[in-house]
């Protein structure tokens, strides 16, 4: 055989296996067969169901779930995300997370990741906590650098870039608001951890046991004034006549850690974490030796960033329930206006006699 021919052979034969491999893929790709056995389960699940059914209705609607369980539509099924991908990563088009092809079952995703009511799938795909190639639908080529288990996630926070990283990628994801003052920027993803988590509150106790020492004049006010804020709200006539939508107001500004979900808070005042965010990540740092790192985190949102912690509590008009509630029963600003802002409040004269002024009017 000449040389030629073997090569023309070679070619042949490389270029059959190929194309085999190719239409094995094409009409029988790897993720069909976890949709069957999804498929599978579910119908395994809902025949039990329509055992177990009494009214006709039930039963009607059981049996037509079963019947197209049955006969299932496998196909490519992925999470339309916001953005592009670029050619500068090798991709190009649409930014796609395929993830939920082979993991089909949202039910079983929701277990293994709680907080998926804060963290929406739908939204942020798998990819961006995970790793991976979220575009792909070869099972190899998706799970290429993939991070499986949170440890592995953690790893990667050896400085704080990589959680910078996180929390811009979560920003581009998010969908745009049409007011620019509703936008949202790196530092209001601050709340989660590098796992897609909400950050823990690790209480004002942990941080003080150093910045007493280190950032003394900056700790003795907030000490004096900040940190004793809810003390007064609970001795002020309107949060104790006021109902418990009334008092969630309250707990919004006045506390540490406030989840509005749940109704409980971390702290009792406006410690450390409510404008540093939940300490977890950037006390770990400054365990292990790494301040400036912690640092770096605990500055995000506070320091030379767009303000999105100072805003929401420091409001013009986020008292105009306490006006109303004063104004309908009368008397002076004694309990309007912070005990900590006395040198400034408008029953005061310069030379400190009591002269009564009336509340400001709501417009």
């Amino acid at each position: 055989m000449s040389i030629q021919r073997l090569i023309f052979f070679v070619l042949s034969a490389l270029f059959f296996i190929g194309s085999s491999m190719w239409i094995k893929d094409e009409f029988s790709p790897g993720w069909v067969k976890y949709q069957k056995e999804y498929y599978k389960e579910q119908a395994i699940k809902v025949e039990k169901e329509y055992a177990a059914a009494t009214s006709v209705k039930e039963k009607e609607l059981l049996a037509k779930r079963l019947a197209s369980l049955k006969r299932p539509v496998y196909e490519v099924k992925q999470i339309l995300l916001k953005g592009d991908y670029s050619w500068d990563k090798g991709q190009n088009g649409d930014k796609v997370d395929r993830c939920v092809t082979c993991h089909i079952d949202e039910e079983k995703l929701k277990a293994k990741h709680p907080n998926a009511k804060e963290f929406p799938f739908d939204i942020y795909g798998c990819a961006v906590c995970h790793g991976g190639i979220g575009r792909a639908l070869n099972e190899e080529v998706a799970h290429e650098g993939i991070y499986y288990h949170k440890r592995q996630m953690e790893q990667k926070l050896v400085a704080a870039e990589p959680l910078f990283e996180f929390w811009s990628e979560l920003a581009n994801l998010t969908p745009e608001e049409s007011d620019p003052n509703q936008r949202l920027e790196m530092g209001d993803f601050k709340k989660y951890s590098i796992t897609g988590d909400k950050a823990i509150y690790v209480g004002s106790q942990k941080c003080l046991k150093c910045h007493t020492g280190l950032t003394s004049p900056h700790v003795e006010r907030w000490l004096r004034i900040k940190f004793k804020t809810f003390e007064r709200v609970k001795e002020s006539p309107d949060y104790i006549a006021g109902n418990e939508e009334y008092r969630k107001a309250c707990l919004k500004c006045h506390t540490t850690g406030y989840d509005e979900t749940t109704g409980k808070y971390s702290e009792e005042g406006v410690t450390c974490e409510a404008c540093h965010g939940a300490g977890e990540i950037f006390a770990y740092f400054m365990d292990i030796g790494k301040a400036p790192e912690g640092q770096k985190i605990a500055k995000v949102g506070t320091f030379g960033t767009p303000y999105n912690i100072c805003g929401p509590c420091h409001h013009t008009r986020n008292h105009e329930m306490r006006l109303k509630f004063f104004q309908e029963r009368g008397g002076d600003d004694e309990w309007f206006f912070p005990q900590h802002t006395t040198p400034y409040k408008t029953g005061l004269t310069e030379k400190g006699e009591d002269s009564k002024k009336a509340l400001p009017k709501i417009y």
